[in-house]
């Protein structure tokens, strides 16, 4: 019989040396998360208010611990970032809310509040007068104050926890985020007599370039004299009259109120305005920032994701607060929360 011929297989060095730098490689990748991970474990929400009515603050609070940022998402639309575990909301319209915290991007927890109609308020004199600015900057202080009659304790908290801040008549804060807050004023420790607002707060405008000085053309940096002045002596050259000069006119935007332009908006949604028709109450800038359901577009994207719909019948809720500029009188922001019904369901832009 004929011997057979038995070849071996083998395995390339290079081949080998790469097998062994992946694997090598893998564990340390491994190690690194194994020593860095954090278990989520067990953690809860819970909320606290006194009625759960429609503009009544609420305050969240999650058991999570050894953590270093809370995102909270409040179901409505709005959300905010903390540094603790807790958070204060107030919920504009009446409905059933599931609120979501998410622990340093990883762990994640839910829960569902139940937001009743605000009743009728039977004594104004409870509700507290604040001055409440409407917008604010990252990084610069922005200042409350209170002039409730009868006033002596105050609680205020100003949306980035749900701790006391301040407990003066007027206090001064300091955000850390941008975002929409709710801004919330208890006076004479009775939970009857609050008052919330909510403040815009932007993120910080970047510093101007530096002028830089004009560099000197050629010559060596050789300065030439000329021998006699070729300008006029300093006393021809006065003016022969010390008018002072006029200061120049501010021209201000015309008036619209809230309600007038949301029903302008739905106009643009039926296709008889557009951005260019709101110019003159934004001073001709059509790049204003605007909150939309707590995303940041600018105004001429909210008209044209409006026009999207092409009838306003299309819009099952439409809410916009104005921030404007008090010299002026232009539209310098906006915060609009808007909604979309489609067949049956309501979807969120």
């Amino acid at each position: 019989m004929p011997k057979r011929k038995l070849t071996g297989s083998y395995l390339d060095e290079k081949v080998v040396l790469s097998m062994i730098a992946v694997a090598v490689v893998s564990f340390f990748v491994m190690a690194y998360k194994f020593k860095t991970h954090k278990p989520c474990g067990d953690f809860t929400i819970n909320s606290y208010a006194l009625h759960y009515h429609a503009g009544e603050v609420v305050r969240f609070e999650t058991t999570s611990k050894n953590f270093s940022r809370w995102r909270w998402n409040f179901g409505d639309d709005q959300s905010n970032e903390t540094t603790v575990g807790s958070v204060a909301h107030a919920y504009d319209v009446p409905g059933e809310y599931t609120v979501t915290v998410t622990v340093d991007g990883g762990c994640t927890e839910y829960r569902t509040v139940l937001i009743s109609p605000a009743p009728v308020v039977k004594d104004p004199l409870l509700t507290p007068k604040i001055l409440c600015p409407q917008s604010a900057e990252v990084g610069k202080p922005v200042v409350f104050s209170d002039s409730t009659v009868g006033a002596g304790q105050w609680e205020w908290r100003f949306g980035e926890t749900a701790t006391i801040d301040a407990t003066s008549r007027s206090a001064s804060y300091v955000y850390t985020s941008p975002g929409l807050k709710t801004v919330s004023l208890i006076v004479n420790n009775d939970p009857r007599q609050t008052a919330i607002c909510k403040i815009v707060v932007n993120t910080p405008a970047p510093d101007p370039l530096p002028k830089q000085a004009p560099k000197p053309s050629g010559g060596g940096g050789v300065i030439i004299v000329p021998a006699k002045p070729s300008t006029s002596p300093l006393n021809e050259q006065l003016p022969t009259t010390s008018q002072p000069a006029a200061p120049p006119q501010i021209v201000r935007a015309p008036d619209i109120s809230r309600e007038q332009f949301e029903t302008e908006l739905k106009a643009v949604a039926n296709g008889y305005k557009n951005a260019e028709s709101f110019a003159k109450y934004l001073c001709d800038n059509l790049n204003i920032q605007v909150s939309l359901n707590g995303s940041e577009v600018t105004f001429t994207e909210l008209c044209n994701k409006i026009a999207s719909l092409k009838s306003s019948k299309k819009i099952k809720r439409l809410n916009v607060q104005l921030v404007k500029n008090e010299r002026s009188n232009c539209i310098v922001a906006l915060v609009v929360n808007l909604k979309k019904r489609e067949n049956l369901l309501e979807k969120v832009f």
